[in-house]
């Protein structure tokens, strides 16, 4: 009976040890029991730890990673190549090895220094009978009778983890860098009035200024809950929840999870894959404020930066950065939110001086003397001709000026800066006089243009000889009218010979148009050549649409023509080379998609969508493309997206918006709605396209190549659901790898939902779509239901939606014929 007891009481004992860990903690959490009078000794070149059941938690000693003789007593994700740190005792005294953690037979714990002094203490006053890590990364002292008597969750450093709770009156404490785990700048803490709020603290004094970032909530029974289920973190009151930081994770047993106050001042949640061994990295997947740089204001008294820097933010994770303006260093390179210090003797007299001017910075608390209206010349000379004055800064509206003097506080920059700096340096005598200085410096640019023009003019006149630039009619005389362009005309034999007479193995592939084939110039050039075949679906008119329409069209994201040939019936467009060929040959493609990693897909997808951009409103036409897809987007040597095949596309004139359309010719899995159903087509038919393109690029699956069970389930409506579901993650091309900053792939789904809308006037303009995506303080609107979610059944849906078609082996280019 004996056994049974103890294993009833054990139990028992697990059971009330889950109650007491809070609502959240919805697993059943595992322990090893750790005996009272066990101890731990720091030892050189080791780790010494208590580890958790599943070995994924570790309670000891760690190495101190900026001086592997110090260590910390910590405890630390110990299954990944970076043991991360999510719990520290010592941070602000590191010992040295010998030093000893011992659970006492009286069951005290306590941190001793190599010389037996007490460094730090869990102040248990009642009964101890055991310890143990457990698998939630929660270190806990308990009594016999089950109850939690301390535990690590009530005395968060920096980090909180999933199922862990802050209550009120508990606090995060920044570290004060990223390898220094004394008490750093700031503070998150949990405020009995309901308030969540972040502080910055005077290291020196603990002095707190005003905060910086608030939830601004009142209530009761406020608390800091990180949801393991969900993969949120909120404050709960009695009444609401507060969102902090809503990104949700659909498979939380895929990956670690921790949020931290990091040495910044930003409150980032983090996510690391679990069972890759090396490689993967701590991935950010949300973070609050949103601009630190711009939430530390003059109202704070404290910047994030010191006296004469600036603060810098950005990125998938809003990265902070401290700057020294020109001619500035830093008091500590190894400390850059110490500040900086001029190079030279500031505001005196006895030098001579210029101005060096910096865009989007300014110093709020630092003016001194306040001029308006005045230009920027005159603000200029102010201080220029000011002994006092360090910086001068401008502001366009209202023709302001602010003179500033050393040292300037609470710097920032950022777009929504609108002013100007001008910092006063001096004037180097040992290099010249600065006006000598132009006068060489122009002199050798002038040089640099004469030679080229020179060189120009010698492989213009070269070039002539073999490919004649006239002014050609590119049609009958009949459809002369406003076509005639000064165009380069290329005779077939130079085409022949760069392509060796058409040579298959110059074949770079095929569609609507005709075959395209790579060739060489006399001079060394490469080419691409698209041939118009005698019995392509598209022709002369599509022929014509590009000549006419790419010579008007400048944009480093859209392919470059060269030229054409006209030879009887023959018609051959000549288009700069682009190295990778085409974007399906990747994203479709596991071998060829791991080479265009989170980075190089998010450039490819922003270059696509300014290129739309300037068709749809910078250039000097609105232009519809009408069959944009990843074949028709080329990639050169560098990977920069090129939109090229601009056979189908539409002018729009004055204010036009859309237009209707007998014939329908583009691409099943990209055509909008309206325009598959009843030929409507406008700006918006091009951004469904970009939608449906943007999700193929970041899940590498075709658009009509999704298939789910029992019905047929494109791209689309895959993702519509996985949305609706919280798991868009699982999109993900696997090919990308896991080093990806979540946050901001999950906000290009959702700019791709927003594109695909069923309703075009639902859809963002290109404008706002490359807002979005290059600016994430832009709020989103939840997607309503995209068009073409799901479809019955891909062999009927090809053989009722027209009645003519072209087929290629990877795609459907339809041409419809109905009535008006």
């Amino acid at each position: 009976m004996e056994p049974f007891s103890c294993l009833l009481h054990h139990h028992l004992l697990l059971q009330i040890i889950v109650l007491m860990l809070g609502p959240t903690c919805a697993r059943t959490i595992t322990y090893r029991n750790i005996s009272l009078g066990t101890s731990l000794a720091a030892r050189t070149g080791r780790t010494t730890a208590w580890l958790s059941p599943s070995g994924e938690f570790a309670f000891g000693f760690r190495p101190v990673e900026a001086d592997g003789g110090l260590f910390l007593f910590a405890i630390w994700f110990d299954e990944i190549e970076k043991k991360t740190v999510v719990w520290c005792a010592n941070g602000n005294e590191p010992v040295q090895a010998g030093a000893t953690v011992v659970l006492a037979d009286d069951g005290q714990l306590s941190l001793k220094d190599q010389e037996g002094q007490e460094v730090w203490n869990a102040e248990v006053n009642v009964t101890v009978t055991y310890a143990a890590m457990l698998d939630n990364g929660n270190f806990i002292l308990a009594s016999g009778d089950g109850s939690v008597r301390w535990q690590s969750f009530d005395h968060p450093s920096d980090t909180i983890l999933p199922s862990q709770v802050l209550a009120v009156g508990k606090e995060l404490r920044s570290r004060l860098m990223d390898t220094d785990y004394s008490s750093g700048r700031f503070k998150l803490s949990v405020r009995s009035d309901g308030n969540l709020t972040f502080y910055p603290l005077n290291i020196m004094t603990g002095f707190e200024y005003d905060p910086y970032w608030a939830t601004n909530t009142t209530g009761n029974g406020s608390r800091l809950v990180f949801n393991e289920s969900t993969g949120t973190i909120y404050l709960a009151l009695n009444n609401t929840n507060v969102d902090l930081l809503p990104e949700r994770i659909y498979s939380m047993k895929n990956f670690y999870q921790r949020a931290t106050l990091d040495f910044d001042g930003v409150f980032r949640r983090y996510i690391y894959p679990k069972n890759v061994k090396s490689g993967a990295g701590w991935t950010t997947v949300g973070f609050q404020p949103p601009d630190i740089c711009r939430n530390l204001t003059s109202k704070t008294g404290s910047g994030a930066c010191g006296f004469n820097s600036y603060c810098t933010s950005g990125g998938g994770n809003q990265s902070v950065d401290c700057v020294c303006p020109p001619d500035y260093s830093f008091l500590d390179p190894n400390r850059k939110y110490k500040g900086c210090t001029p190079n030279f003797a500031p505001q005196n007299c006895n030098g001579r001086f210029t101005l060096t001017e910096m865009i989007n910075v300014d110093w709020p608390l630092s003016a001194y003397e306040h001029l308006a209206p005045i230009d920027e010349d005159r603000c200029r000379r102010e201080c220029l001709g000011d002994c006092n004055c360090a910086v001068a800064i401008y502001q366009y509206e209202g023709g302001n000026c602010w003179k500033k003097r050393l040292p300037l506080s609470n710097g920032k920059r950022g777009d929504y800066v609108d002013r100007r700096a001008f910092v006063k340096v001096p004037k180097d005598s040992t290099k010249g006089d600065f006006g000598t200085k132009k006068i060489v410096i122009a002199t050798i640019l002038v040089s640099i243009f004469l030679l080229l023009v020179c060189l120009g003019l010698f492989l213009w006149k070269k070039n002539r000889k073999q490919v004649p630039t006239l002014a050609v009619p590119i049609t009958s005389s009949k459809e002369r009218s406003g076509m005639e362009l000064e165009w380069n005309l290329f005779d077939m034999f130079t085409i022949a010979s760069a392509t060796d007479n058409f040579s298959v193995n110059n074949k770079l592939g095929e569609g609507g148009f005709g075959p395209v084939y790579k060739g060489r110039l006399d001079d060394g050039q490469e080419i691409a050549v698209k041939r118009l075949s005698m019995d392509s679906a598209q022709g002369l008119k599509e022929f014509k649409n590009e000549v006419m329409l790419i010579p008007k069209l400048q944009h480093k994201n859209l392919v470059r023509i060269l030229g054409c040939c006209i030879i009887g019936e023959e018609r051959m467009l000549i288009y700069e080379y682009m190295q990778n060929k085409s974007l399906d040959a990747f994203i479709f493609d596991k071998k060829q998609g791991a080479l265009l990693n989170w980075q190089k897909r998010l450039y490819i997808i922003i270059g696509i969508a300014r290129g739309l951009l300037y068709l749809h409103q910078d250039s000097r036409l609105t232009i519809i493309h009408r069959d944009l897809k990843a074949s028709n987007i080329l990639l050169d040597k560098d990977m920069n997206p090129k939109i090229s095949d601009f056979g189908t596309a539409r002018i729009f004139k004055g204010d036009q918006n859309q237009e209707k359309t007998r014939m329908v010719i583009g691409t099943f899995g990209y055509m909008s709605p309206e325009y598959a159903s009843d030929g409507t087509f406008s700006v918006k038919s091009d951004v469904f396209s970009f939608g449906v393109l943007l999700l193929e690029i970041l899940s590498g699956k075709k658009n009509r190549m999704v298939h789910q069970s029992e019905y047929s389930m494109n791209l689309i409506g895959h993702v519509w659901r996985l949305w609706e579901e919280g798991r868009c993650v699982e999109l993900l091309d696997e090919a990308m790898g896991y080093s990806y900053p979540i946050s901001k792939l999950l906000r290009c789904i959702q700019v791709g939902l927003l594109c695909v809308q069923e309703g075009s006037n639902d859809r963002p303009t290109m404008a706002e779509v490359v807002l979005m995506l290059s600016n994430e303080g832009v709020a989103l609107q939840k997607p309503k239901r995209p068009g073409f979610c799901i479809e019955i059944s891909l062999t009927k849906q090809d053989s009722s939606s027209s009645q003519q078609n072209s087929m290629t082996p990877n795609e459907v280019t339809v041409t419809m014929l109905g009535g008006r």
